[in-house]
């Protein structure tokens, strides 16, 4: 099919690489008969401003982003029950949601996949996040992290050093030695639970952190969430639980409980968390998060 696609580019995508690259891929949009409009902007704030006019026009047939999950992020604030197509050329350090959809990590690999996805097959849907909170309303595609996980990906954005997922790991070097568990009110289906708790997760999809399976049994189809909690931990269990974060088999001891919920409210008793979602920060609890099933239109 023959669209008209809005094109985002993250700024930082790449390494700075992103515009050269992203030349090549609105070309290679343009030699397969679609119409491709830029959306880019030096700022979020201004690239959201660019994606909410030319979607409020009604020209659009989809988005394409070009970057990490952050540029996902950005789009489908504007996307979640439109009538519009989210495609996606992955191409950065952070790539969950690419991978965990099967598009791979690799932007011409990705690109091939986009381009005849354009061709050959129609939108599907996906389910996503719904975040409430005193921020507003906002959306996500992966997870939403509200323990130690958030106070690690908060460290891992500031650092221009390492790249990829090898930034993450420092942040966690960083930030779990010292880390004090907080105590949790979390309310879902009727029931009301405190104590603490190192980890919290909200889990659409399988991964974050460049690669880390905090979920394995996710899937952004199914229209449910997976609510992870871990308890503290001791520096044996950490050292025993972190290469397990990679195949995903840390859910299968005991000082982590997974759970399905459709909605749930997190909050703190003490001292704050600030909640992300896809690796951006969303806000501090409470936040309120529940599924939006098949609530946006992606391309695959």
């Amino acid at each position: 099919m023959d669209s008209t696609l809005g094109f985002v580019i993250s700024p930082t995508a790449g390494n700075g690489r992103g515009t050269f690259v992203g030349r090549t891929v609105r070309d290679r949009l343009l030699e397969a008969g679609h119409r491709v409009i830029p959306l880019g902007a030096p700022t979020h704030e201004e690239t959201s401003a660019l994606l909410e006019s030319a979607l409020d026009a009604g020209e659009l047939d989809g988005i394409v982003t070009m970057g990490g999950d952050g540029t996902i992020h950005l789009a489908i604030q504007h996307l979640v029950g439109r009538d519009v197509f989210l495609g996606h050329v992955p191409f950065g350090t952070g790539s969950d949601i690419a991978r965990d959809l099967g598009l791979t990590t690799s932007w011409d690999t990705g690109l091939d996949i986009l381009i005849e996805a354009l061709n050959e097959r129609q939108p599907g849907t996906i389910d996503a996040l719904e975040i409430t909170g005193s921020h507003g309303v906002s959306y996500g595609m992966a997870v939403v992290s509200a323990g130690v996980d958030a106070i690690v990906n908060q460290a891992a954005n500031t650092y221009s050093w390492p790249h990829g997922h090898s930034r993450y790991l420092r942040a966690v070097l960083a930030k779990l030695p010292g880390y004090r568990p907080r105590t949790y009110r979390i309310e879902h289906d009727g029931k009301q639970a405190t104590g603490e708790a190192i980890l919290i997760a909200v889990a659409n999809t399988k991964s974050f952190g460049g690669g880390l399976t905090i979920s394995p049994d996710s899937d952004p189809f199914d229209g449910k969430l997976e609510l992870l909690m871990a308890k503290k931990l001791s520096l044996l269990e950490v050292a025993d639980v972190l290469p397990r974060l990679y195949e995903g088999t840390h859910v299968e001891k005991d000082f982590v409980h997974v759970h399905d919920v459709t909605e749930v409210r997190l909050d703190t008793i003490g001292e704050g968390v600030v909640a992300m979602v896809d690796g951006e920060e969303i806000g501090p609890l409470p936040v309120t998060v529940r599924v939006r099933p098949r609530a946006l239109r992606i391309l695959r």
